[in-house]
């Protein structure tokens, strides 16, 4: 029974310990700023002066890891916005190069139409003629021209207008002279005497020019014969929109261009070469136009923009001839 009775014991007091075990608090850790009895004034301040520093060295301490943290990301956001601008930068180089090889490919079929299948907008802009100029220029073909030469002559040939590209000007012969060209607005009697007045100017200075002796008083009577027909222009039709008014307002410009066209020395050199021209065949016109550094300017509506089909005809005939001479597979 006594046995009994400790073992009882012995159990109760475990059960005991465990439970005041758990109801007691955990073990405390060190605490700062805890004053306890027997301080002194010293001893507080250098107690005061401890936290201070212990604060202190944990401001710097989080500081230090706060600026860490910064740097990285400026790090980060750095390294983003350069691979993100030259992520764009090659973006935008390779939509330049597309672009730029869309336009070399849309410029090769406009060259290849112009040289192979000229659309009537070729022909009328001197394009056409140009294209064939350049072929026909080219030595290896121009070599070949004595085997097969195509007729051209010279009155063509004066009827051209060349444009000139160190004056940025057109130069034509038959613009100029526009004998038997004047459109219906200055034809009739009412104009007759300024037609006259006008044609006999620009022969005067035509031939001083040829023979290299322009004069002002020349320069000045073909002034003043276009000064006159403008006048007279609007004397006897009154200005509109009508289709004769504006043709006739259209060939008084083309007649002031040459009055500033004759006074220019280069000019002179070449209208005096168009007037003395001899040649015969598409050959004479090519070297005559590398001697002068001429092209096929834009033909006007009416008897230029005519001969531009035919002119193109004989060229094309030509280069077909040549390259076929030298090329007997084709």
């Amino acid at each position: 029974m006594s046995c009994m009775r400790t073992a009882v014991n012995v159990a109760g007091a475990v059960v005991l310990v465990a439970i005041l075990a758990r109801s007691l608090p955990s073990p405390a850790r060190a605490q700062l700023g805890i004053i306890g009895p027997g301080s002194t004034v010293q001893g507080d301040i250098l107690r005061g002066e401890g936290i201070f520093l212990n604060g202190a060295g944990l401001y710097n301490y989080y500081t230090a890891g706060a600026n860490a943290i910064n740097t990285d990301t400026w790090m980060r956001l750095n390294e983003y916005l350069y691979q993100s601008n030259r992520l764009a930068w090659q973006r935008a180089a390779k939509r330049r190069e597309e672009e730029l090889q869309r336009k070399k490919d849309h410029h090769k079929k406009i060259l290849d139409r112009i040289a192979n299948n000229p659309e009537q907008y070729d022909l009328e802009r001197g394009d056409a003629l140009n294209s064939l100029f350049e072929s026909l220029a080219d030595p290896q073909v121009s070599s070949s021209f004595r085997l097969s030469p195509v007729p051209l002559a010279g009155e063509v040939v004066r009827a051209i207008p060349f444009f000139y590209g160190p004056e940025d000007a057109t130069i034509s012969m038959q613009r100029i002279a526009t004998k038997g060209k004047w459109p219906v607005g200055f034809r009739g009697d009412a104009f007759a005497s300024e037609r006259r007045a006008y044609e006999q100017a620009i022969d005067t200075a035509l031939e001083q020019q040829i023979e290299g002796k322009l004069s002002r008083e020349a320069i000045q009577a073909v002034a003043t014969a276009v000064y006159n027909l403008a006048v007279k222009l609007d004397q006897v039709i009154p200005p509109s929109r009508d289709k004769v008014y504006l043709e006739a307002k259209n060939h008084l410009k083309r007649l002031e261009t040459a009055k500033e066209l004759i006074k220019r020395g280069s000019s002179e050199r070449i209208l005096s070469e168009i007037d003395k021209y001899s040649g015969t065949t598409v050959h004479d016109l090519v070297v005559f136009m590398q001697k002068h550094n001429l092209r096929f300017g834009v033909p006007d509506p009416g008897d230029e923009r005519e001969l531009y089909p035919r002119l193109y005809a004989s060229l094309r005939l030509q280069l077909d001839s040549v390259t076929g001479a030298r090329n007997p597979t084709r």
